[in-house]
């Protein structure tokens, strides 16, 4: 019997699980074919025993054309995938050797390990069982108890056992050795160690350390009378104290420029008289004393590019006011003359510190003063009687020489004097050498440069002392 029209057959159900999805058929009906052509689907595969529904069929036509869009797309996706998939699983397999490569290496140094240290073992074990094998065959002493019986009478003296003669080891002679073996020698001529001479007096401190200045105003008509009063005074000051047992000072003298200077004793510094300046003062009333202070060791130094209008107290003031760790030793003064001076803006002074310092030490190479940076250098003090070592003139140091080549303080030859030669076999040669030729370059006598009776030498100081001038009264700068 035919289907009522709008109906399915039994057995052919078709049903959606909603309204807007897609139909399903049901497991119970049978497979169809699509028709001859592929992806297309007849009515004339469907059975003839049912009316057909044209709604239904454009139902279930658009659900299969849809299902034939689903599996065009899913064959699509799986062209797409299948060469990523075949990437990744090449990928794994590499990684997965390399990880197999590297197990088997790390597993065969540690095999290569082991080894190492089973044979290290077994050596160790070898060694022990050679040591004991060697112990054991050795035997091993025994003690037997031996019973002691007292003796009613003692027993006979035993004489005493005889010395036995050293033995006599035989030395070789000095001819058996070099005719064994026969050596060169070489005659070795030793230098005499000169034994160190031991001093009664310990080393005195260095006279810098030492002194105590006295400034005067004028000076004493008889400059020595009155050192040796003032030594007297200051001594019978300081033996007054209790303390003090014995005269601190061993010299006193009054230099050209009227200073009272006393010199301590070799073990007294003049820093532990510092506190007794004014008592000392007041002991040389009868002397005209402006000032006093200890001596110090002083650094100088040239510093360029001052202006010339600044004064030397000036320049001082600015440098304890910018630099507060540097004390002045004496007030600046200027390198050159006014005259020198007169149509420049700026000049050379030399500045004198408290201490002994270089210019390492010191930690600048500039002095920051009046809104500029001046040069520092340093001081080489010279005057008319410096005798130059290179070119055996007087009147500049050898720092300053301008001379080409040497001249030889011996013989006034055109070599320095340390390469003088001389004819005598036994002579030093040098500036010891005494053997003719000798000549002085400055007045060509025959003497040596150095020698201080050279009239020319003579000359300069007897003019020195009519000036009255010091005679290293210049400077000049390194």
């Amino acid at each position: 019997m035919a289907p009522a029209p709008g109906t399915i057959p039994e057995g052919r159900v078709y049903s959606t699980p909603n309204e807007t999805g897609p139909f399903q058929i049901e497991p119970n009906l049978p497979s169809y074919s699509c028709g001859s052509v592929s992806g297309h689907v007849t009515v004339d595969d469907f059975a003839p025993e049912w009316d057909h529904d044209t709604d239904t069929l454009a139902s279930f036509l658009a659900w299969k054309s849809a299902q034939h869009h689903t599996e065009s797309s899913n064959n699509t996706i799986t062209a797409l995938l299948q060469p990523i998939c075949q990437f990744v699983r090449n990928e794994i397999r590499y990684q997965l050797k390399n990880h197999s490569a590297t197990l088997q290496r790390e597993m065969k140094i540690q095999q290569m390990e082991t080894q190492k240290q089973i044979r290290q073992l077994t050596e160790t074990i070898t060694n022990l069982a050679e040591q004991v094998t060697i112990l054991s065959s050795h035997p091993v002493p025994t003690v037997t108890a031996t019973i002691v019986k007292t003796l009613t009478t003692p027993p006979p003296r035993q004489p005493p056992p005889k010395p036995t003669k050293p033995i006599q080891l035989s030395v070789p002679t000095y001819a058996q050795v070099v005719q064994k073996q026969p050596v060169e020698f070489t005659e070795v001529r030793s230098k005499k160690m000169k034994a160190k001479k031991e001093t009664i007096l310990p080393k005195p401190y260095p006279t810098a350390d030492r002194l105590v200045i006295f400034n005067l105003s004028t000076a004493p008509n008889d400059r020595k009378e009155a050192a040796d009063r003032a030594l007297q005074v200051i001594n019978k000051t300081i033996t007054n104290h209790p303390d003090v047992s014995h005269p601190p000072f061993i010299l006193a003298n009054i230099s050209a420029t009227n200073k009272l200077v006393f010199t301590t004793a070799p073990q007294h510094l003049n820093v532990n008289y510092e506190p007794y300046l004014a008592i000392f003062e007041d002991a040389l009333h009868e002397f005209p004393v402006v000032s006093s202070r200890i001596s110090h060791r002083w650094t100088r130094f040239i510093v360029h590019g001052i202006p010339t209008s600044a004064t030397p107290e000036d320049v001082r003031t600015e440098i304890e006011n910018t630099y507060p760790a540097l004390r002045m030793g004496q007030t600046p003064r200027w390198l050159t003359s006014p005259d020198r001076r007169q149509a420049k803006e700026a000049s050379s002074m030399v500045i004198t510190f408290v201490g002994e310092m270089t210019k390492k030490s010191l930690g600048a190479t500039k002095l920051a003063m009046f809104n500029r940076q001046c040069e520092i250098a340093e001081y080489i003090s010279f005057g008319p009687t410096t005798r130059c070592n290179k070119c055996q003139l007087y009147g500049h140091p050898t720092q300053r020489c301008t001379a080409d080549i040497h001249t030889c303080a011996v013989c006034a030859h055109p070599h320095a004097t340390k390469d003088h030669p001389c004819a005598i076999g036994n002579c030093k040669a040098g500036h010891s050498c005494n053997h003719p030729p000798i000549r002085c370059v400055n007045c060509q006598q025959p003497h040596k440069a150095s020698d201080r009776n050279c009239p020319t030498y003579v000359k300069i100081v007897t003019a020195l002392r009519q000036d009255n001038k010091p005679t290293a009264d210049a400077t000049m700068t390194a």
